[in-house]
């Protein structure tokens, strides 16, 4: 996912094709006619919608303060909440993080360019909230109704610097597997387009350009979790001051995990077959689980593995981006390697040990890393060898990226591996995710 739409039935046999050919043209003008209108009707639609709202429609700057020249682009729209315009929060992160290096500016339809003020954001939903200075002008309406599956929506926005752009496309769902909702829009959102609107026919917002992943494949936010960022705003007579934005993204972040490891960790994991053993399988609906096997004759091993990992990550700067939820087993078993090569084919698993976060030095600190040896609960002769690596977040206190690998020792030749990863996680719920992953791992009765 990248940040950044019945003709009746035609004559079976030729023999009788003469007198079916010559009735069925007036049905195939009829129907030639019908799509060329519907297709006139829908490129009405998008222009009305587009005349409509583009007054409201911003391209969004960030703005090197030294040389003045754009460092980044992305749309923006004006609500109606007098001042304020909205965009993503990915949009303008460079001017959160470094609001000493960088400013944000908004180009209207006209082309008038003007320095804007960020009032708030939300990181969960990739929201933030800007406010332009001078008269008030009308903003885009909030939508109050819900979308049906396949109703049109248009999509606005400023692709590729290219100057402002119109998508048509369809309303297919929600994002199903997602701890937060997004909407599924088939239509091609292109880079720029980030915080532009999604419009419904009648010309109202009911959601925000966020995100796609090619192939007419694309995400929006959905119009309430804008509702409640302007909800918040309105409540609040002046702007965040820049000297609380990293403290203001902790305490959202830490509210997050906290929301998301509540779920996670009331849920009875349910388990299943791996092997000869009993591992966690889809613990929710809010991940996609896969499964391989190899099959190659000349290993001299086979692996059966089964992965999970969550839908959802949090972008807070293009080297951190934190909230995902990944574990992963894997069922090994040899009748031609000896036991010392077996145990150095499984203690060579912890390079499997891996992280979606890609933070660097500046964001977090280096992992350290704890190496145990525990006891099997289901049986005296196994031993798990067990490698937790931690490392903290440096800007936000409480916050942890955790590595955890588990090898099955004590076994002939036959051995699970379970491997998680968790960012942006507490202590406490990075102790209780590990207690639980452990416990339902099993030898299969």
């Amino acid at each position: 996912m990248r940040r950044c739409t019945a003709y009746d039935r035609p004559p079976t046999r030729h023999r009788r094709g003469a007198i079916k050919i010559l009735l069925s043209v007036p049905l195939l003008l009829c129907l030639l006619a019908a799509g060329l209108c519907g297709v006139a009707q829908a490129e009405t639609e998008a222009r009305r919608v587009f005349e409509q709202a583009s007054p409201g429609v911003y391209q969004v700057l960030i703005v090197d303060a030294s040389s003045g020249e754009k460092s980044a682009i992305g749309s923006g729209f004006r609500v109606a909440y007098g001042h304020y315009i909205a965009t993503n929060f990915h949009v303008v992160s460079d001017a959160v993080h470094k609001p000493e290096k960088y400013r944000i500016e908004t180009i209207d339809n006209t082309g008038a360019r003007a320095p804007v003020a960020l009032v708030d954001f939300d990181v969960v939903h990739d929201l933030a909230v800007l406010r332009a200075e001078g008269e008030a002008v009308s903003g885009l309406a909030l939508a109050g109704d819900e979308l049906g599956k396949g109703e049109a929506i248009y999509s606005l926005g400023n692709p590729y610097d290219l100057g402002q752009t119109v998508v048509p496309g369809t309303y297919n769902g929600l994002l199903e597997r997602s701890f937060y909702q997004k909407l599924l829009f088939s239509g091609s959102l292109n880079p720029g387009m980030s915080g532009g609107p999604a419009l419904n026919g009648d010309g109202h917002i009911v959601g925000v350009n966020v995100a796609t992943s090619g192939n007419q494949i694309s995400f929006l936010v959905p119009v309430k979790y804008l509702q409640a960022l302007l909800e918040r705003v309105a409540g609040r007579e002046v702007a965040l001051p820049a000297s609380d934005y990293q403290a203001e993204i902790g305490r959202q972040l830490q509210a997050d995990q906290e929301y998301k490891y509540a779920l996670l960790l009331n849920l009875d994991w349910p388990a299943k077959k791996l092997g000869d053993m009993q591992v966690a399988g889809e613990v929710s609906a809010y991940f996609k689980c896969w499964g391989d096997t190899s099959d190659e004759e000349d290993n001299l091993y086979d692996v059966s593995e089964s992965a999970c990992t969550s839908e959802d990550t949090i972008f807070l700067s293009s080297s951190l981006q934190t909230g995902a939820v990944d574990y992963q087993y894997s069922w090994t078993t040899s009748d031609d390697l000896g036991a010392l090569r077996f145990h150095r084919l499984l203690t060579d698993s912890n390079g499997r040990m891996y992280t979606r976060n890609p933070a660097g030095e500046d964001d977090v600190t280096n992992y350290q890393c704890d190496v145990a040896f525990i006891g099997a609960a289901t049986s005296p002769r196994l031993v798990w060898r067990t490698v937790q690596c931690v490392r903290a977040y440096k800007r936000y206190s409480g916050l942890y990226d955790v590595l955890f690998l588990g090898v099955m020792l004590g076994r002939d030749q036959r051995s699970l591996t379970g491997h998680f990863a968790l960012s942006g996680v507490s202590q406490a719920n990075a102790r209780a995710f590990t207690s639980k992953f452990m416990a339902l791992s099993s030898w299969d009765s």
